[in-house]
């Protein structure tokens, strides 16, 4: 039996490469209403002091954005997700995409009898440990979770995660790699091939594997 996902089995600690059930898939809710690079820095970043190519500048913001999350599977600015899973596991649900806000949770799965019903943390109706990379949410003390049908996407949990709602709150280091993508892909506008004269700048790899954001320690 394979193992995809962190969790905990008949209380013996397991690594993050083990888990009970892997989520089956993880959906953008909503997205984050501004992005953490605003379109003045952008511009420096890329050299340019006209107006003309604004919105070409800002889609590359969004898409860098979504590239160093998506690389690193973290989110920068507060962003609904939506986590479905097949069954309970037998102790904690890890949340992807740190770092897990402190904002409400809402639990959704589907009993025996194929009714949903729902549980929240505004209820206090389970833990949840935001502090935690990546947060995680667990029974209550001396309970379990639920009985499920255990179907395709029976566990549905909704919660919200990201850095902060503006710019300031990211880790500079994501802030300045999304930089580095945006003035490289404004300066090269096409696909470049393996051993070109202008790939992708060996900064942004070096930041990614050194900035430590997305590893869950």
């Amino acid at each position: 039996m394979s193992f995809d996902s962190p969790s905990i089995i008949l209380g013996v600690p397991h690594p993050p490469s083990a888990g009970v059930t892997p989520y089956r898939s993880v959906v953008r809710v909503s997205r984050p209403v501004v992005e953490p690079v605003s379109l003045s820095l952008a511009k420096k970043q890329c050299r340019v002091d006209t107006e003309d190519d604004d919105e070409y500048i800002s889609h590359l913001i969004a898409v860098a954005r979504q590239h160093v999350e998506d690389t690193l599977d973290i989110t920068l600015l507060t962003t609904t997700w939506e986590a479905r899973y097949d069954i309970f596991p037998t102790w904690e649900i890890n949340l992807p995409r740190a770092p897990l806000q402190n904002a409400p949770i809402t639990v959704s799965y589907r009993g025996g009898s194929g009714a949903m019903s729902t549980l929240t943390s505004a209820a206090n109706e389970f833990q949840w440990d935001y502090r935690a990379i990546p947060g995680r949410i667990y029974p209550l003390w001396s309970t379990a979770w639920p009985g499920v049908r255990g179907d395709e996407n029976s566990v549905v949990v909704q919660y919200k995660a990201g850095y902060g709602d503006d710019g300031g709150s990211c880790p500079p280091e994501a802030k300045h790699l999304i930089m580095l993508l945006v003035a490289h892909w404004y300066d090269t506008r096409q696909p470049v091939a393996p051993g070109a004269a202008n790939p992708v700048p060996l900064t942004v790899e070096t930041l990614m594997a050194s900035s430590g954001l997305g590893i869950y320690r």
